[in-house]
């Protein structure tokens, strides 16, 4: 009888062993799906990250196409000087506080005393230079930037030379828009934002960081 009661005791010892055992597999595989979901999630968000910022960026091209036709002239800015700066003052440009004219010879960007937007601000998300998490931006705020899905301004790239006729190293016949992509890097290749030429996409990626960057009018 004793022995049997041992026997009993032990069989019950051993389910809950077991028991223990099959929770923590559970648990095991719970994280690993856990994980997986997470990646799949992150892909997706990248995916349409990726897509909002060409959509962004169409906006924002043509805007600089309609700024050209009013003054004869892209914005004379690059963001290779300062990012967030030529952003703020790209975004001046696009909601018509900036415009461009000629003088003695020379390339100028004014304040422009009556407002010309050539873009709906309200359609783009806003920036704030001192705040990276601020979503409720004031649009008349000093330095207020378009940004992308991460947060990034968008940068802009284009000839910043101000003398009418003068010879320049920037050979492409517009400008170029740059979002960093969902790591937020970029790295200057071929000097593309010095000059406008953009390298053939094999060249641009040899540079691991550049892989996600989108490049306005080219897939990457």
């Amino acid at each position: 009888m004793k022995g049997g009661f041992t026997d009993l005791k032990r069989a019950r010892s051993s389910r809950r062993a077991f028991t223990l055992i099959e929770i923590l597999v559970v648990i095991a595989i719970i994280v690993l799906l856990m994980g997986i979901t997470t990646q799949m999630m992150g892909g997706v968000q990248d995916s349409q990250g990726k897509a909002k910022a060409r959509a962004d960026m169409e906006v924002m091209a043509t805007g600089l196409e309609a700024f050209n036709g009013q003054y004869g002239g892209y914005p004379r800015l690059n963001a290779a000087a300062s990012e967030k700066f030529t952003a703020g003052e790209l975004y001046r440009c696009l909601i018509g506080k900036i415009r461009l004219t000629v003088r003695n010879g020379n390339i100028v960007m004014e304040e422009q005393p009556t407002r010309t937007p050539f873009v709906d601000a309200s359609k783009l998300t806003l920036g704030d230079p001192q705040n990276e998490y601020a979503t409720d931006v004031d649009p008349e705020k000093s330095g207020v930037f378009f940004a992308d899905p991460w947060r990034e301004p968008y940068l802009y790239f284009y000839d910043t030379a101000t003398l009418v006729g003068a010879e320049s190293s920037w050979k492409a016949p517009g400008f170029i828009l740059l979002s960093k992509g969902p790591d937020c890097k970029a790295a200057n290749t071929l000097s593309m934002y010095n000059t406008g030429i953009i390298p053939d996409e094999l060249d641009y990626n040899n540079t691991q960081i550049n892989v996600d960057n989108i490049v306005q009018g080219r897939e990457f």
